[in-house]
């Protein structure tokens, strides 16, 4: 079996978008994404360290429809 770092490939990084950079990255403020959250429009954060501190994986961004970066 081949691996990625055999071949050159860089393995796919799963990062983490924060609020505000969803926020800088769609346009809207902090209140259109808690607005969007409970209206479920975008799925509920995969990282949540307070109410203010949350996160989405860009994956689960991409999965909801929303594209990003």
């Amino acid at each position: 079996m081949v691996s990625e770092e055999s071949v050159g490939a860089t393995p796919s990084v799963d990062r983490i978008i924060y609020r505000r950079e969803l926020c800088t990255l769609t346009g809207v403020g902090s209140e259109a994404i808690r607005r969007w959250i409970k209206a479920k429009k975008l799925p509920p954060p995969d990282v949540a360290i307070s109410q203010k501190t949350m996160g989405w994986r860009l994956s689960t961004l991409r999965a909801a429809g929303i594209g990003l970066v």
